[in-house]
């Protein structure tokens, strides 16, 4: 895909949900797997360069940062919010715990921004 005058943004977020569907598929039951440093790597790695392409940036510009300029969760927080709504318990609805869990982890992902030092300019 260009990276310029190609398709619009509209069209490069439908791909990029269509990544993060793929990554995330069976995410309650290994994303503790991603605790392990090499795994997350792997997983972000394939997450950025969607991310890059959504946000129409340079292969230069750190992981964080185009995750953040795109909009996009980061899929180790992403893996685990969905397995906090799996594990949730039956007497909440699913739309419920979703939500919930959503707001825990823009949270997250909002502390976890504030102590990175890569990206933190931009």
């Amino acid at each position: 895909m260009a990276n310029t005058n190609g398709t619009r943004p509209g069209k490069r977020r439908l791909l990029m949900s269509t990544v993060n569907s793929i990554l995330l598929y069976g995410a309650e039951i290994w994303a503790d797997s991603l605790k392990t440093k090499k795994y997350c790597h792997t997983m972000t790695t394939v997450q950025r360069r969607s991310a890059l392409r959504i946000a129409c940036s340079y292969r230069t510009v750190s992981a964080q940062a185009v995750l953040v300029v795109a909009g996009v969760i980061p899929i180790d927080l992403f893996a685990f919010e969905r397995k906090r709504v799996y594990g949730r318990d039956a007497d909440v609805t699913r739309r419920d715990a979703a939500t919930t869990e959503r707001d825990a982890t823009i949270q997250t992902w909002q502390e976890w921004l504030t102590e990175e030092t890569t990206g933190n300019w931009t």
